[in-house]
């Protein structure tokens, strides 16, 4: 496209920072976690690693999460990505029919550009249950 509205002098009125191929990630949940839940989500990327450094550059602690990537943004934005899917799912609860539609709600919030991103598929399971929790009685002082 882009070699089609320079060759034609046409711009179609695509924002630069899309100007690129979107691109595809399946993101899990590490399994140190699979004793209290399961994660599994697919995400688009639909913008440039630019654009991408500006959505990490938002927050504080940018570069600390670079540093700690080799410098790849991508690893950078799937793993903050990841972090608020979780909490979306685990505080709004799941639903398989409708939670990759709802959860881009995460993309309206302050940081984000929702024409940047899109999860398409996504699965949670809360794996923790009553019996999970252990107790004994406290003695109280007087």
């Amino acid at each position: 496209m882009e070699e089609y509205e320079q060759t034609h002098g046409v711009n179609f009125g695509i924002p630069e920072y899309l100007l690129c191929e979107p691109r595809t990630y399946k993101v899990n949940l590490n399994s140190w976690h699979e004793s209290t839940c399961d994660l599994e989500f697919t995400v688009v990327i639909k913008c440039t690693d630019a654009e991408l450094h500006e959505h990490n550059n938002f927050w504080s602690g940018h570069q600390h999460r670079l540093d700690d990537n080799k410098g790849d943004v991508v690893a950078v934005i799937l793993k903050m990505i990841g972090r608020k899917v979780f909490w979306y799912c685990y505080e709004n609860g799941f639903s398989r029919f409708t939670g990759a539609a709802l959860a881009n709600e995460i993309f309206q919030q302050e940081g984000w550009l929702s024409d940047c991103f899109e999860i398409t598929k996504l699965h949670f399971e809360n794996l923790v249950d009553d019996d999970e929790f252990e107790f004994e009685p406290v003695v109280v002082e007087s």
